[in-house]
């Protein structure tokens, strides 16, 4: 699953975690109307059977205890007893108009619904029925019935409707969601494969072809910047080559000329040193075009790294390296490597770069040790020194940068720039990893993993 799926997926589930969320919502509000409005309530229910307890019979006269008054008082209601005539025995509250006698008939219909518009509610008493009524229209009766088979067929109608609808929900929000994806999907690869340098070409129809329009626009305009860019840079670093050779030829006979001061030969041994640099300096920001914008086509071959590593370190001890620093080869954990494939030159660069970058960046001296492990399936190869290093926040961007930026110190010297970037471009090309670490207790580690 790529990164465009993740993302769609991301958005039909929350589009699903809204819909919840909105059930969710209403289910709460509805139960809090309820409630709210249960406890709003102006006519609370009365406590009948408590009611009912609290009139009694002694010696043939009928009495209540006072809180019954009390409650009825309370509440505005009124209450009566009924013998099994229908005859009132006992009343409290009772309108005057209201019969005190009723037939079995009227008694049948009133502990249904209301008597004279009041509603009432009956408890069954030792004497016969206890009646409870509250004030007209402060209460609302309804009797339902409804056959046992009828209402199972109606329960589980209406949860087959409400599933379905639900499940018809979810396939329009899938069906939705994939539209979009197969609108979009396209236009946000290409934009992917922008950020990326790639060629870009999107079909120009649909809804929003008027984007995939704009978005094969840009891609052109940056692939004309990008061609003009590299021209430039090959242009210019042809260009100096000319001079900067007559610098380096007049410079190294001002060097080497033994008639002249010892003060002019040194100011001309700093001047080739420096255009060396320079040459150094054009020659890897061509070699860092050119890979950036994949015109520098890789011979690869199969190479032993071990010999690659000895063959680089051979090279500096042969163009005369400078006794304060020490470099050694460590091929211990090495018995037998396996080839790996790649560019030889491009490696042997990329070596080249790593050592040179530790003696460039440590004028005062340092060791630095370059060693090669074979795993299983890659080869790994460190160059360590004990020098003056790297910060944390250095570190962390040198990881973590796709491609490595001109960096300098408080004083404006370049600490690392295009021979890093080079590096990190060759072990890109070769399909490898690269990281930055510190040197314990002191200094910098670089590690290459190439595929064996």
């Amino acid at each position: 699953m790529n990164s465009i799926q993740r993302f769609f997926r991301k958005y039909f589930l929350s589009t699903m975690g809204l819909l919840l969320l909105f059930l969710s919502i209403n289910i709460f509000l509805a139960l809090t109307v309820l409630i709210v409005s249960y406890k709003s309530s102006s006519a609370p229910e009365l406590p009948v059977a408590r009611l009912a307890e609290r009139i009694t019979e002694s010696n043939g006269v009928i009495c209540a205890d006072p809180q019954v008054k009390k409650i009825l008082t309370e509440n505005h209601c009124w209450a009566m007893l009924l013998d099994d005539n229908g005859t009132v025995l006992w009343e409290e509250g009772m309108p005057k108009p209201l019969p005190r006698s009723y037939t079995a008939t009227e008694i049948a219909k009133f502990s249904r619904w209301y008597l004279q518009e009041y509603p009432v509610y009956v408890w069954e008493h030792p004497l016969g029925l206890f009646v409870t009524a509250y004030p007209k229209g402060s209460m609302q009766k309804y009797n339902f019935s409804m056959d046992s088979r009828y209402l199972s067929s109606c329960l589980l109608g209406i949860f087959m409707i409400l599933s379905a609808n639900l499940l018809f929900m979810l396939l329009l929000f899938w069906k939705n969601t994939h539209n979009v994806e197969k609108a979009i999907g396209p236009i946000l690869t290409g934009i992917s494969a922008l950020a990326k340098g790639k060629t870009v070409s999107l079909e120009e129809k649909g809804e929003l072809a008027e984007i995939s329009v704009e978005v094969n626009r840009t891609a052109k305009m940056l692939q004309s910047k990008d061609a003009s860019r590299a021209q430039w840079i090959s242009g210019v670093s042809h260009d100096i080559r000319t001079p900067l050779s007559v610098i380096l030829g007049y410079a190294g006979s001002m060097e080497d000329d033994s008639s002249l001061s010892s003060d002019i030969r040194d100011q001309a041994a700093i001047i080739r040193m420096q255009g060396e640099k320079l040459r150094q300096l054009i020659s890897d920001l061509n070699l860092a075009s050119r890979l950036e914008y994949a015109m520098q086509p890789l011979k690869k071959t199969f190479i032993n790294p071990v010999e690659l590593v000895r063959q680089c370190i051979s090279d500096f001890f042969n163009n005369g390296l400078d006794p304060k620093y020490g470099l050694e080869l460590d091929i211990r954990n090495v018995a037998d490597s396996p080839p790996i494939e790649g560019d030889h030159s491009l490696l042997t660069r990329m070596l080249d770069n790593l050592i040179g970058n530790s003696i460039r960046h440590n004028p005062e001296g340092c060791q630095i040790l370059v060693s090669v492990t074979a795993e299983k399936e890659n080869c790994r190869i460190t160059v360590a020194d004990t020098g003056r290093g790297a910060d944390a926040a250095l570190l962390k961007k040198l990881n973590h940068m796709e491609s490595i930026a001109i960096t300098q110190n408080d004083k404006g010297e370049i600490i690392h720039g295009n021979g890093l970037k080079l590096v990190k471009q060759i072990v890109k090309a070769h399909g490898g990893k690269i990281s930055f670490s510190q040197n314990l207790p002191q200094g910098m580690t670089v590690t290459v993993e190439l595929p064996l």
